[in-house]
């Protein structure tokens, strides 16, 4: 039933219940008593009650009518429910077949960059021992030992780096102050260990950080933006440097020296270090 018809049945109700009360000569519906309806004459109470009949008859096929639509719109409510239910299914379904791609691509990922790695490390210990080899054709277990160990602990080395020049607070909350110098490098690397390098001593207020990251990369990405610190406010006395090894960092300090001298014996010249070498230009020319 569409709003046309309920609208003609309305109409057709108060047209009936205006003449009722016409002819009962009402005004309004309370005035509509039992002593009042004994007033007409009984032909004007048969037609009232004719046409009463047929209208109620009227609405009662209309309800009927209602009472089917109503059961159909159930119907299809109940239908369009279990749709979106199925489409739901179907979401959930394709979003488990994604995260199992992704799993798997990942996986896959994962175990290529083992196996790369794996073959990088192999390849430094062949190196490794072919350099140690002597003339026969065997190599003592030791050594080998030796070899591996010492190649691991290179590896291991490369994905560090070491930060300098943090003021030590207490408590001590190494990860805090960690994150504070990355933050200010605009950098959040996966970091696997934090420990401070080396024991207190006297006079000093920081001690070198030592932070083990996931990879060399991570590593080299580090190094490109710790000039941010330079500009730093509160951080411009921390400097960040790779883990270098006892040879490298011998040769280092070597470096340094020989910069000071320099800087001592030529003070009208500009001296920095570069590729392994102190290097000198002469500002005068450069101007």
């Amino acid at each position: 039933m569409d709003d046309k018809e309920c609208d003609d049945m309305i109409l057709k109700a108060a047209g009936w219940l205006s003449k009722a009360m016409e002819q009962l000569n009402c005004s309004a519906p309370i005035e509509v008593t039992s002593t009042v309806c004994k007033k007409p004459l009984k032909d004007d109470l048969v037609i009232l009650m004719s046409e009463a009949f047929h209208l109620v008859r009227f609405q009662n096929e209309k309800l009927k009518q209602l009472k089917t639509t109503l059961s159909a719109t159930k119907n299809k409510l109940i239908e369009s429910q279990q749709s979106v239910i199925s489409l739901q299914e179907q979401v959930i379904d394709c979003k488990d077949k994604q995260l199992l791609a992704v799993q798997t691509t990942v996986k896959s990922t994962v175990e290529d960059s083992v196996k790369e790695q794996f073959k990088s490390y192999s390849d430094a210990v062949q190196e490794n021992v072919m350099v140690c080899k002597p003339d026969s054709d065997s190599l003592p277990v030791g050594k080998l030992k030796d070899v591996v160990r010492e190649v691991a602990h290179e590896e291991d080395r490369l994905s560090n780096v070491i930060i300098f020049g943090v003021p030590e607070r207490e408590p001590a909350n190494l990860a805090q102050r960690v994150e504070e110098v990355f933050n200010e490098m605009k950098v959040r690397p996966s970091v696997r260990e934090i420990s401070f390098a080396g024991k207190q001593s006297a006079g000093t207020s920081s001690r070198p950080i030592k932070v083990k990251l996931s990879s060399p990369s991570i590593v080299k990405a580090i190094l490109g933006q710790a000039k941010l610190l330079k500009n730093s406010d509160k951080l411009k006395s921390v400097f960040v440097k790779p883990d270098l090894s006892i040879e490298e960092r011998t040769k280092r300090r070597q470096l340094v020296q020989d910069l000071k001298q320099r800087r001592i014996s030529e003070p009208d010249k500009r001296h920095y270090i570069r590729g392994g070498a102190v290097h000198s230009e002469d500002t005068k020319s450069k101007k």
